[in-house]
This record gives structure tokens, C-alpha cells and sequence, in this order.
């Protein structure tokens, strides 16, 4: 989810609309991007020895766990397209976290995180295998960056994206994406969808070279798009030749997005056409963003979201959780104990996704 202009032609599930390239900087990336470079040795200590203390909570036993008289039913793994049931892991919950400071707070709410959200504002951060969050953190990552299609089919980003492939871990997931949610941007002309789609083939070349295969091209949109009242064709957005290996989506409640009078719809109203357009195409999929702007029956809510992702195989899903959408954030107990509650159960069904 972006700060953007509002869309008045947006029902259901709202969406903001786009600001240009002169928007303010997203969840206050840019005032912490240079923080990886700043912080000391004091803070990576802190961070490493939360991650160890929680880390044994990131994998429950497989069975129902009682969360405030709802139970969580982590035994209920779907089989998604791509996905078997008897390898690596299942469902992978998580919160969004840029800056060291933001995954430390993550970690002492919600435990350490089996799947992490990472937002660049430009090219991937040189160090973000080395003192980055998801080197941190140590876990799959959904990671995002950004670079006019221009300058990618020029060539000019070349060895920024090399270095990061190249210097990618294995182990865990990295579920990289290209201009996430790039449906305003196009719609707004700064460039077509021919000129995405071909730098999205260009960035997957270089990605191929590196010879990684938990490196996973993964195309972002808004769950609005498969809705026909939003006048798009999700599909013009997805590259062909197999380019893109997952797909993505940034989904919220009616309401929610804007702050006006949200509503905890069932995830099935607000996620499950996004699901069906990516099982229609037949790609492993997951939710990089969801929230619900209002803490009335949000513990609730997040207990059925978890399951919901977990029923339908879904690979990840991350809590957008950040203090530029105050209305958004967990500030009250019960709702930070409920997610932590499906986080400290994320992955207890086995399964793993293949990818093209």
C-alpha cells in the first residue's frame, strides 16, 4: 500500500491512488534506508540475541493453539499449485520490517519472524545480505525495489542487481519483486506495460545467472485488480515466457485503507479473488500486505486470516503493520498477542512450493 491520491471509482476493497514519482517516502524507508550503515555493533547484538531467545517459537507443534476463545488451526495446510505436502514448510507469517530498529521492535512483539517484508525506494540496499534485516532475521523475505524501466533495459542497474542476486543466501525463500503494486505508475504514464514487462525479463536474466534457487520472481498487485469494477486486466501486468515464478498481492478490507468506518470482512470477501486469479494461471501465490484499520474484533480477525492462508496454501503472508498508518498498527495487547500467536505457529504444516 502506498500513500497515494484516494480513487473515488474504488468500492469494496479501497484503494489509494498514486501520487507520482514526487511521493512522500514509503513507511519512512527513505528516513531509515541509511540506518544499515549507522547503527552499531549494539544494536545488531540486541537484535541477534532476541532472534535467538524467540527463535525457538517460530515452529509450533502441529495442532490447534487456543488464542482469546479462538482456536488456531495450524494443522489446516491447504495444497496450493506447485506445493506438496511432505517437504520444508508450510504457510510463512510475518510483518514488515526495512530498518534493524523496526526488526528489533518486530521481534520483541510479535516473536522472530518466519517471513520477512522488506521495502526499497531504489536498487536493493549493497549490504542487504550483510548487515540488512534479512540478514538479521535470517528467514524467507519478501523484498521489493525500484528503478524507472528505462534504466534497467539500459543496462545501467546491471551490477547493482548482479551483486544483489549473486550475494543472495540460500536456505530460505527470497521472494524478489519489481515495482510492487506498478498499476498507478503505469496508469499514470510513467511507463507502459511493455516497458515493465520487458525489465522484469531483463532483471530475471540476471537473476538466472546467479544460479540460486530460493531466488523467486514474484509480481506484486493490488488485490482490486481481478475485481472487473476496477476497469483492470490483472493479466497485462504478468510478463509470459514463465518470467515471473510467484505471484503476490497487497489486499485490504473495505475501509481500511482510507480510515473510514473498517470493516472486518472475512478474508474469503477480500482475498479469495485474488486466490482464484492465481490459481486460474496456475502460480504459487501469497499476500505481501493486509491489515485492518480498526482493533474491534481485529484479534479475531487475524486468527482467521492466518487460517485462511494456511487453507488455501498460500506461501506467505505478511501483517502491514507500520506507525505512517497509525490506524493500522497493533497498538493494543489483544491484537499483538493474536498475531504473535500465528507467527509462533507459521510453518507448522509441511510443504514447499516449486517454482518455473
Amino acid at each position: 500500500m502506498r500513500r497515494r491520491r484516494r480513487r473515488s471509482r474504488h468500492s469494496g476493497d479501497s484503494r489509494p491512488g498514486y501520487s507520482g514519482p514526487s511521493r512522500p517516502a514509503r513507511r519512512g524507508v527513505a528516513a531509515h534506508g541509511r540506518l544499515y550503515g549507522m547503527l552499531g555493533g549494539l544494536a545488531v547484538i540486541a537484535l541477534a540475541a532476541a532472534v535467538i531467545v524467540l527463535h525457538n517459537g517460530g515452529n509450533a507443534a502441529s495442532g490447534d493453539v487456543p488464542l482469546n476463545g479462538v482456536r488456531l488451526n495450524t494443522a489446516n495446510c491447504g495444497t496450493a499449485h506447485g506445493r506438496t505436502a511432505d517437504t520444508a514448510s508450510g504457510t510463512l507469517l510475518g510483518v514488515d520490517a526495512t530498518s534493524p530498529r523496526q526488526l528489533e521492535t518486530a521481534t520483541a512483539e510479535f516473536g522472530h519472524q518466519p517471513v520477512l517484508r522488506v521495502y526499497y525506494t531504489g536498487m536493493p540496499d549493497p549490504a542487504a545480505w550483510t548487515t540488512g534485516v534479512a540478514a538479521l532475521n535470517r528467514s524467507a523475505v519478501v523484498v521489493s525495489f525500484r528503478s524507472p524501466p528505462a534504466s534497467v533495459l539500459s543496462g545501467a542497474d546491471d551490477a547493482a542487481l548482479a551483486h544483489f542476486f549473486d550475494t543472495a543466501p540460500t536456505g530460505h525463500p527470497i521472494y524478489y519483486s519489481y515495482y510492487h503494486e506498478p498499476e498507478p505508475l503505469i496508469e499514470a504514464g510513467d511507463f507502459t506495460f511493455a516497458q515493465y514487462k520487458a525489465a522484469w525479463a531483463h532483471i530475471v536474466a540476471i537473476a538466472a545467472r546467479a544460479h540460486n534457487p530460493y531466488l523467486k520472481s514474484t509480481l506484486i498487485l493490488e488485490s482490486w485488480d481481478p475485481n472487473p469494477a476496477s476497469g483492470r486486466n490483472w493479466k497485462n501486468y504478468l510478463p509470459g515466457g514463465h518470467v515471473i515464478s510467484t505471484l503476490g498481492w497487497d489486499a485490504y478490507p473495505p475501509g481500511t485503507v482510507h480510515d473510514s468506518n473498517p470493516q472486518p470482512k472475512q478474508p474469503a470477501d477480500f482475498m479469495g479473488p485474488a486466490e482464484a486469479a492465481s490459481r486460474s494461471v496456475g502460480l504459487p501465490f501469497g499476500f505481501a500486505e493486509f491489515a485492518l484499520g480498526t482493533p474491534a474484533g481485529r484479534p479475531q480477525w487475524l486468527t482467521a486470516v492466518a487460517n485462511y492462508l494456511r487453507g488455501t496454501g498460500a506461501l506467505f503472508g505478511v501483517l502491514f503493520n507500520s506507525k505512517d498508518f497509525p490506524w493500522m498498527e497493533l497498538n493494543d495487547s489483544a491484537s499483538i498477542k493474536a498475531w504473535r500467536a500465528a507467527v509462533a505457529a507459521s510453518g507448522a504444516c509441511v510443504s514447499t512450493a516449486s517454482s518455473p
